[in-house]
């Protein structure tokens, strides 16, 4: 078989395993069930494929997916969230340097691969942007996962019981939470397919131009900015599910391509990072959310919010069903959002480099 059909029978193995772990319910289902298909399939038969061209397409979607949450009155509210976004920051670099020199000091990971796999990113960004700084992605793929699967497993039951034994009392910050402020982000509630293709064009040309320019993640950070820019000045727009699910399955395929018989063979390498990631990821949430509403406006269950490295999204959902300031934890995750894919890779790449020496 060609490589064209080697990528469609991939893509659709994947399809097949995302497809049937997001109707299982399964956290981040769609990549979950991708990659895991696409490892077993590759296992079993060495013929995993994937087009690179169709990374960096992902890479520029993933961006202006990014972009596309923010909106004008975002900017605005950030007036009133500097200091928490400032503290949130340099709670994330912390656990990043934290957790992954202890996966270097403790275990076998390579230094860009523990740095990675410890960035409070999302899986797919982290992994694609690693590989171009010679991590392994398979592996931060699957520890990414895992922080995933520990923060949807562990948190919702952890919050509600601190909710119901009063450990977490709303409104210490003597603001009323409208039931406005905690239901809408602003996002209109059906797609403007034309305003979604002209975003889409903005970001190619930018992502395409950043990454010429060879600028560390350009492809991603350049579509990001640009949609971010059109969306401010044009309005927030709906990002179609079925194109982030698509995006989803097509970042699992290609994770899964990446691990091998021979990473497999290595799997006990991972084994300590798996213990780290475990004990240190609830721990971080804990204090951090504790330390955040110490030395900031926000109440304990929105910095308990803001503290917990999980997808925009489903953090979203999450505190809203819970009665959180959903909005104020969709802006203080999207400024970490931002933040992790425009500064990490450069702060990692440079880690690395005074590594190699």
């Amino acid at each position: 078989m060609n490589n064209l059909t080697l990528f469609l029978l991939t893509a659709a193995i994947g399809a097949a395993g995302g497809l049937i772990a997001k109707k299982l319910g399964v956290p981040s289902g769609a990549m979950v069930g991708s990659m895991f298909f696409v490892i077993i399939f590759n296992l079993i038969t060495e013929k995993a494929f994937f087009i690179q061209d169709v990374k960096t397409g992902l890479q520029m979607l993933s961006g202006a997916m990014i972009g596309c949450r923010v909106g004008r009155e975002d900017v605005e509210s950030l007036k009133k969230l500097v200091k928490p976004i400032i503290l949130l920051i340099i709670a994330f670099i912390a656990m990043n340097l934290v957790f992954g020199g202890l996966m270097i000091a403790f275990s076998d990971l390579d230094v860009p691969t523990a740095l990675f796999a410890t960035s409070p990113g999302g899986a797919s960004d982290m992994a694609l942007i690693g590989e171009e700084l010679g991590a392994n992605p398979a592996y931060i793929a699957l520890l990414q996962v895992l922080r995933l699967l520990i923060i949807f497993t562990f948190c919702p039951p952890l919050f509600k019981y601190l909710f119901r034994t009063g450990k977490m009392k709303k409104g210490n910050s003597g603001e009323d939470n409208t039931e406005e402020e905690t239901r809408t982000s602003g996002v209109p509630d059906k797609t403007d397919w034309k305003k979604l293709f002209t975003v889409f064009a903005l970001c190619a040309a930018a992502g395409l131009l950043f990454r010429y320019l060879g600028i560390t993640s350009g492809a991603m950070l350049g579509s990001m900015l640009a949609g971010a820019v059109f969306t401010v000045f044009k309005g927030k727009n709906r990002f179609p599910t079925q194109i982030r699910t698509c995006m989803s399955i097509l970042s699992g395929a290609y994770m899964g391509c990446r691990f091998s018989r021979a990473d497999l063979a290595n799997i006990s390498v991972l084994i300590v990072p798996i213990i780290i990631m475990l004990a240190g990821i609830i721990v971080f949430i804990l204090v951090n959310g504790a330390l955040l509403s110490r030395f900031t406006d926000l109440d304990y269950p929105t910095a308990l919010f803001a503290s917990t490295p999980g997808g925009i999204t489903e953090m979203a959902l999450l505190s809203e069903e819970m009665g959180v300031d959903s909005f104020k934890v969709s802006i203080l995750h999207t400024c970490r959002l931002f933040f992790v894919v425009a500064f990490f890779p450069t702060m990692n790449k440079l880690l690395c480099a005074l590594f190699d020496k």
